[in-house]
């Protein structure tokens, strides 16, 4: 097979040039056929998605008949649920010297979430997996413009893929990894004019002929929901507004990564991008997922069911109470003449022999069975339990009437339910924020870009510039990532609020305790750590020791004065590198502390922070206008003297 060349040129040129025994004819014969195998397998899949949008919206229906809401009511109580719940992304240093870095990260994620339109993207994210059981988000895209990366959701019923396949990127070890799979979406060449990843515009032809189309397809089964007349199989517009039909396809060529995009029924390739990264741009999120298993179980297979039978059992009962209204007579015939059919029919009259009461009367009807109100409504239980949805999580007050301890039951048990789907999205979520670091980690270049983000703190909204040095790790691995439940974190935060709260009661009481620290501690559970700051200021000691830390993590030596406040700057210097100078200083601070306790006298009480001139340190000790504040000298006898010449 021939090789492909290096660069984006040679590679643009190559594929201009379809001679027999190209790689373009290679590479368009090996999409063909991974394509037709993946369509193969996915189709009847999608077919089943495409008929269950008319369950959500059927509009489409008997205009006499009457539509249960099963799966609506349902899907939507639980989007409700996980889409309030949102979850927070926090991004930690992975080692010394990148926790600012994190704090950076954390606010720059924040002030994107606007402008990456997250909300809407989460609602869409969302919306897919709990609807088709596996919900798609392609990020490999960056704004130069706002300086932003891009993600889009891909339409789950227009992707097929590797029959394969378990996951997108499969296990940490690759298995069960996507091979290839992609999508067929709708471009009009004024959009891939737009970019310079796009060539041989000029070869895109018009599709001609009645031709399969996922995307169209997905369009019309939505259409269908809506009760719309035939969309028709074509884009009737000319010029660069016309759509045509491309496939955005992923594989493997020559023990590489590939973004192919195809038109011309996959027959010419107008883009061709080389992923550098070894995992597929696209971030996938399961609902319920069932182990070694890419489609899991979806809000529509466990009630695509119940909403049908239960539609049934509904108009018959409707049919029914019609009938009570306009119910069939039984009438004498010798007494009144008409001639009728004998089939069932409203406001029907059925002659007979004899005397039914006289003249006529209602013909008598099967009443109700408990059986079927039973059967309907254990539908709706089924329902309601297996996707942890009672009616009082919808909003509807409970049929009978329950105490509050049962009510409270029935809460927490429907939150721990919740938990386990809101940790399930937490996969995806974190692997989205790790792309997003990856992103900025390609494409946010040195000296190049420049940011400026809103914060908004205190006392208001400030503005920061961001360059690739303030929110790119040392580390090669990037930040450390957590995601955590908004409802979880806060019950975490009022769980441990209450605990620190009784314990620092107490522990107040100590005179020796650092009450400062303790009181910001506890604040920082209900407030941000800048609005505490500000409450309770931060000390003389305290900026003092932020300052020494910026020199000590320089590896500088800093000197140690008897006037500071060691218990404070101890705790202050825990955030040091460990290098040579920050070991020497906090053993200066211990030793320090050591002799306080001994000749309380060589220590003032007053003017914190004010350093004495003259002042050396060494790794054994404070060296103080001539003298040694330290441990005694090696061999010397007798009791040891805190404070020893060593001039």
């Amino acid at each position: 097979m021939p090789s492909i060349p290096d660069s984006r040129e040679d590679i643009q040129k190559s594929l201009r040039d379809t001679n027999k025994g190209s790689f373009h004819e290679q590479l368009v014969k090996q999409i063909t056929s991974e394509y037709e195998n993946a369509w193969r397998y996915t189709r009847p899949r999608i077919q089943e998605g495409l008929l269950r949008l008319k369950l959500y919206n059927n509009q489409k229906r008997d205009k006499t008949k009457v539509g249960d809401p099963l799966l609506f009511t349902n899907h939507q109580s639980l989007m409700s649920v996980l889409y309030d719940d949102k979850l927070a992304v926090q991004f930690e240093a992975r080692e010394e010297g990148d926790e600012e870095t994190g704090e950076n990260l954390n606010a720059l994620a924040e002030f994107d979430h606007s402008d990456m339109e997250k909300s809407q993207l989460d609602y869409d994210w969302d919306w897919d997996t709990l609807a088709f059981g596996r919900g798609l988000v392609y990020f490999n895209e960056f704004d130069t413009k706002s300086k932003t990366p891009i993600p889009e959701v891909w339409d789950s019923l227009t992707f097929i893929r590797d029959p394969n396949a378990i996951s997108v990127n499969g296990n940490r070890l690759s298995r069960g990894a996507m091979r290839y799979g992609g999508r067929e979406v709708g471009m009009t060449k004024y959009e891939m004019k737009g970019s310079k990843e796009y060539f041989n515009l000029g070869k895109l032809k018009s599709d001609e002929g009645r031709i399969l189309s996922l995307t169209f397809e997905a369009r019309q089964a939505r259409s269908d929901a809506h009760g719309m007349t035939n969309l028709g199989t074509f884009d009737k517009t000319v010029g660069d507004n016309h759509e045509l039909r491309i496939l955005q396809w992923f594989t493997h060529f020559e023990g590489k990564k590939y973004l192919v995009e195809l038109g011309n029924e996959r027959k010419v390739i107008v883009r061709l991008t080389t992923l550098e990264e070894n995992k597929w741009p696209i971030i996938d999120r399961p609902c319920f997922p069932m182990s070694h298993d890419w489609d899991g179980v979806s809000v529509f297979d466990i009630l695509e069911d119940k909403q049908r039978f239960r539609s049934v059992l509904i108009n018959l009962f409707s049919e029914h109470a019609r009938a009570d209204l306009h119910p069939m007579w039984l009438f004498d015939e010798n007494k009144i003449k008409k001639s009728i059919d004998k089939n069932f029919g409203f406001n029907k009259w059925i002659p007979v022999s004899g005397n039914p009461n006289d003249a006529a009367r209602a013909l008598v009807k099967p009443q109700i069975s408990s059986q079927a109100a039973f059967i309907l409504n254990f539908l709706d239980v089924a329902s309601q339990r297996a996707l942890a949805i009672p009616e009082m999580q919808q909003g509807v007050p409970s049929e009978k009437s329950r105490t509050l301890g049962e009510l409270e039951l029935v809460a927490s048990k429907t939150d721990v339910r919740f938990s386990l789907t809101a940790r399930v999205f937490g996969w995806s979520e974190r692997a989205f924020w790790r792309r997003w670091y990856e992103i900025y980690d390609r494409d946010f270049s040195a000296g190049i870009h420049k940011k400026a983000m809103r914060l908004v703190g205190a006392f208001g909204p400030t503005w920061r510039d961001i360059d690739r040095d303030k929110i790119i790790t040392n580390h090669p691995l990037g930040p450390d990532i957590k995601i955590e439940s908004r409802v979880m974190a806060e019950a975490k935060k009022l769980r441990n609020y209450m605990q620190a709260s009784q314990f620092m009661a107490q522990a107040f009481a100590d005179p020796n305790t650092d009450r400062l620290y303790g009181l910001r501690e506890l604040g920082k559970l209900i407030m941000t750590q800048d609005k505490v700051e500000r409450l309770l200021p931060l000390t003389i000691d305290e900026r003092i020791a932020k300052q020494e830390n910026q020199e000590l993590n320089e590896d500088n030596p800093v000197i140690v004065s008897v006037e500071d406040n060691h218990n404070v700057h101890l705790r202050i210097h825990a955030a040091l590198k460990d290098n040579d100078a920050s070991k020497a200083h906090i053993k200066a601070h211990e030793v320090a502390l050591t002799i306080q306790r001994v000749r309380p006298e060589l220590f003032p009480a007053a003017s914190f922070g004010h350093s004495l001139t003259g002042q050396a340190e060494t790794a054994g000790g404070l060296k103080t206008e001539g003298r040694l504040v330290g441990p005694p000298p090696e061999g010397a006898t007798g009791s040891p003297s805190p404070l020893a010449t060593n001039v």
